[in-house]
């Protein structure tokens, strides 16, 4: 176990207080990496980590006002049932095929995002694309262990919600739900530390104070430029180990 695993750890909550996002992205390839843990036991830990964590960058958040509950509920429970179908189909995936979709989908997302202009628009809620989005976002979570934030972001965006920050509160509530529905599914096939988990999930919790005060601070679209930056490097990285772990098999 690498020494820069707890550093690693506080750099979780300031991602996820940050963006509303990058928690699961960054746990997963942190718990491979520094950890030494097998792919199926690093997804279903780094669940349980971005679900605690986004609770805590949840309670700092103040966008309350605007939140959408009829989007919230819509999303919530069609991400809770595409939670549970993608953890189910992950026992039958490998776990290469499971690293190359999750760095193949930060690259799309990241080019998404460089189209994308943001405003302080919040429009009203389209029942039909929030269920189905919410179900694919649901099913790539249980499916690729990410809380779902770096889809969840955008998506919310997509739909209508324009202000970054609310973007960023509502998606922290949707991930906790996902992470939370995911992570209950693993327990019956993948066994992980859980004195592990909470000691990474505490030192998260701390980086989300950071990470909290700077969302406040940086206009959208600074943030939404280091969310990009951020995703490529992740994505790369991926790309890279996995195609080196491939080669050395060979």
């Amino acid at each position: 176990m690498s020494l820069m695993l707890w550093p690693s750890a506080l750099v979780i909550g300031i991602v996820l207080g940050m963006f509303g996002a990058g928690g699961g992205m960054i746990t997963v390839p942190v718990l491979i990496y520094l950890a030494g843990m097998p792919v199926k036991e690093a997804i279903a830990m780094s669940l349980w980590v971005v679900a605690c964590v986004s609770i805590v960058a949840l309670a700092q958040h103040r966008a309350w006002r605007n939140l959408q509950i009829k989007l919230l509920i819509t999303f919530g429970v069609m991400g809770m049932l595409g939670s549970v179908s993608g953890s189910l189909l992950a026992v039958y995936v490998s776990e290469h095929v499971q690293v190359v979709l999750f760095a193949l989908l930060i690259f799309l997302v990241t080019w998404w995002l460089s189209r994308v202009e943001l405003s302080d628009r919040v429009s009203v809620f389209r029942f039909i694309p929030a269920s189905v989005t919410g179900f694919v976002i649901g099913l790539i979570t249980g499916l690729l262990g990410v809380g779902g934030g770096f889809l969840l972001v955008p998506a919310l965006i997509y739909l209508g919600i324009g202000h970054f920050p609310t973007a960023v509160a509502h998606s922290l509530i949707l991930i906790t739900l996902n992470a939370v529905a995911g992570g209950l599914t693993y327990l019956k096939t993948v066994d992980f530390s859980l004195p592990l988990a909470l000691a990474i999930s505490v030192l998260a919790a701390l980086g989300t104070v950071l990470g909290t005060y700077l969302l406040r601070k940086l206009p959208g679209v600074q943030l939404q430029r280091a969310f990009s930056m951020m995703l490529v490097i992740i994505g790369g990285f991926m790309l890279l180990r996995t195609g080196l772990d491939i080669g050395t098999q060979h």
